[in-house]
């Protein structure tokens, strides 16, 4: 089971999480300051580290730095009520691997945590510099192909018959295709898809 430490400030983020993440990973420390947290994550070595950015003593961004000088194999989900487009690049710079803001859905969290531990780095579409480009960073033209047609409104079947796979396929490249973009509904895809002008 895969390892994860928060830190965060707010007690009612820090009981959200341990209740959404405790079913499916080993929540094994959390703490409300960024020093402490520093220590914790040296101590501990988790495979991910969920944290803010505002936090006391030591901000978000200084603890991603310490994290990097030591552990490089430990994941880091920055998770922050601070604008997407403005900080995202900044957590990636420093070091995270995903920024989620604390405004999206406990759904599309859950799926950033598991795209996040799975090696991807989930970042919102157009906050580091490369918009479209960026986004769409590690997927295949065929996964492009497969996403563009979901985001039309296509069934599985429909986009097997049109690009001559099989519905196993069709669905295993859907799967891939919510993984690396860090989302988990068809929905959040359309939203991708529409945004990253994908589809008309």
């Amino acid at each position: 089971m895969k390892r994860i430490v928060v830190i965060d400030d707010h007690p009612i983020v820090l009981k959200m999480l341990a209740n959404v993440l405790n079913t499916e990973y080993e929540l094994v420390g959390e703490c409300g300051d960024g020093e402490e947290g520093l220590r914790l994550v040296h101590a501990l070595q988790p495979d991910l580290v969920i944290l803010d950015l505002e936090l006391p003593r030591l901000d978000g961004l200084s603890v991603i730095r310490g994290i990097r000088t030591k552990q490089a194999g430990t994941r880091v989900l920055v998770l922050s009520a601070k604008p997407e487009q403005v900080m995202a690049n900044h957590t990636r710079i420093a070091g995270a691997n995903g920024y989620v803001s604390k405004s999206r859905g406990v759904e599309e969290l859950c799926g950033v945590v598991k795209a996040v531990l799975l090696g991807y780095d989930c970042f919102p579409a157009g906050s580091c510099g490369g918009g479209r480009d960026v986004a769409l960073n590690g997927l295949s033209p065929r996964e492009v192909e497969v996403l563009q047609y979901l985001a039309r409104g296509m069934s599985n079947k429909g986009v097997a018959a049109r690009l001559g796979l099989s519905d196993k396929t069709v669905s295993t490249y859907k799967t891939r295709v919510l993984d690396k973009l860090g989302v988990s509904s068809l929905a959040a895809l359309i939203e991708f898809a529409t945004l990253n002008k994908l589809i008309d």
